[in-house]
């Protein structure tokens, strides 16, 4: 600097401290920016896991669907929860015999059945595919004089289990 003018120093000095003053600002300015930022942060990382877990935990439509029941499997009762994704058919079964041929009745519409299993020919009326119309066929069945019948469920046209007529159960 001993080559310089005193004005050209004294320039340099004033430049040098509006510098200083300058950097002093901008790191005040930096603080307080990131001051006012972690709010909308928090803010931003709360709604996303609200968001998350409103979406995640509410039921889906195949839980909201499914239906709790008593179905009767090898001969014992278990409680069941069918969903509708199952693939399960369902029918009214009226009776089952073994002396005569019903197979003759079996009008191939998918309305009346005859089913054979070991010798024994099970007359079904109608085929549904959820638990729900089956339930109202079987009450309409019932009030008619059937009153033993009862829901077969079929998987892949094997029976999977019973559903008991609840006003048959004598208690």
């Amino acid at each position: 600097m001993e080559f310089l003018s005193p004005k050209t120093k004294e320039r340099i000095s004033k430049l040098e401290a509006e510098n200083k003053t300058l950097r002093l600002q901008l790191e005040q300015q930096d603080t307080s920016a990131k001051t006012m930022r972690w709010p909308f942060l928090v803010i931003a990382v709360l709604l996303a896991v609200i968001v998350a877990v409103w979406k995640y935990s509410k039921p889906s439509t195949e839980e909201l669907s499914a239906i709790r029941v008593e179905m009767w499997q090898n001969g014992s009762l278990k409680d069941t929860v069918l969903y509708p994704t199952f693939g399960i058919e369902y029918s009214i079964q009226v009776g089952a015999f073994n002396k005569y041929d019903y197979s003759e009745l079996n009008l191939g519409s998918g309305f009346l059945k005859v089913q054979e299993d070991n010798g024994v020919q099970h007359i079904l009326l109608g085929s549904f595919t959820n638990l729900p119309q089956a339930r109202s066929y079987l009450d309409k069945v019932v009030k008619i004089g059937f009153e033993n019948a009862f829901i077969v469920a079929y998987k892949e046209g094997i029976a999977v289990g019973l559903l008991s007529n609840k006003t048959a159960i004598k208690k």
